[in-house]
């Protein structure tokens, strides 16, 4: 099938990655490790159906903007792996740091091996990340272009730990603003996605300023992702987010909706702030819905996904790639609440 087709192209390009994530792991020598090998596959979703491994987005953007710039997207997919596991790995610390026992509808890796080696898990996947990159070489990249990759994504995973370590500090922290908030997500969330983007366009050969295009295509793109994420988080339905209705509500999360109450309502500071768990869900959702803090975060939502979308279109990414960018962007507005 050619790559003209939209369809074809974007199964085989997560075929590819399926493939390459697998590849990525065998440096851990599964038959030494086979309990290690076992954790990291159930994480990666490769024990169970297809939809715990989740979206893939952070791979597929960098395979598809090596493709927008005009070159075979397969000399990226060591690239796109290295995405995917780092991302990866965090998820595994996240979960631990939130003590979130579930995600994608299972449970999480250290509820069923512990914290120890649920730690270790995330450190080895990190660990395998790295190695990823430098499989460019094998596949045809120059030594400058791999170190180049690397650096991008390494500069990436200081930004995502430091967003990461805000979100633990804003728990206790009071006075919490949303520019504070914003500052946060840059790091957490779309640091890697502004990377996945920047890695595939400057492996293609792409100029330095079609590369920072590209990179804040995927900037934008993380600061909707997030802040729909944080929609979910309170509207979502469980069976959709693989979370309890209204988890981010119960945890006293201080997302963009939630702080946005708290500056608007009295009511909503009062319940949110209230410290027993007797304060009744259902309360603060409609104090939140009060002061329309759902349609303040679509908008700001909406905002930075029309920021990504005047990115994409000053990086003139060729079709069907270009297409298929545009059409994962709007998604993200697009997932059921």
């Amino acid at each position: 099938m050619s790559d003209n087709n939209p369809p074809s192209l974007i199964r085989r390009m997560r075929e590819a990655i399926e493939v390459d994530l697998k590849r990525s792991i065998e440096w851990l020598d599964s038959e030494q490790y086979p309990e290690l090998a076992h954790m990291i596959s159930y994480h990666m979703g490769w024990k169970n159906q297809a939809h715990s491994r989740g979206k893939r987005l952070r791979p597929m953007l960098t395979l598809l903007s090596c493709a927008g710039v005009g070159a075979n997207w397969e000399i990226a997919l060591p690239a796109a792996s290295a995405v995917e596991l780092v991302h990866s790995f965090s998820l595994v610390h996240d979960d631990i740091q939130d003590q979130s026992e579930t995600r994608r509808g299972r449970l999480t890796l250290w509820k069923l091996w512990g914290l120890a080696q649920a730690l270790n898990t995330g450190d080895t996947i990190f660990t395998l990340a790295r190695l990823a990159t430098y499989r460019l070489v094998k596949v045809g990249n120059s030594y400058e272009t791999t170190l180049d990759a690397q650096r991008i994504l390494d500069h990436a995973c200081l930004q995502l730990t430091q967003g990461q370590h805000l979100d633990l500090a804003y728990e206790t922290k009071e006075n919490v603003t949303i520019s504070d908030y914003i500052r946060m997500i840059e790091g957490k969330t779309s640091a890697l996605l502004s990377a996945a983007s920047a890695i595939g366009a400057h492996i293609a050969g792409a100029s330095d300023p079609v590369v920072e295009a590209y990179r804040s295509f995927g900037h934008n793109l993380g600061l909707a992702f997030q802040i729909e994420d944080d929609i979910l988080g309170i509207w979502g339905k469980s069976n959709l987010t693989g979370k309890p209705a209204g988890d981010d509500l119960l945890r006293r999360k201080k997302t963009l909706p939630t702080l946005y109450g708290l500056e608007k309502s009295t009511t909503f500071s009062r319940l949110f702030l209230q410290e027993n768990d007797d304060v009744d869900l259902l309360d603060m959702v409609a104090a939140l819905d009060e002061v329309g803090a759902h349609q303040h975060a679509r908008s700001l939502a909406q905002h930075h996904t029309d920021l990504a979308l005047s990115a994409l279109k000053e990086a003139a990414p060729m079709n069907p790639s270009g297409g298929e960018l545009k059409r994962l962007s709007l998604l993200l507005l697009q997932r059921q609440t």
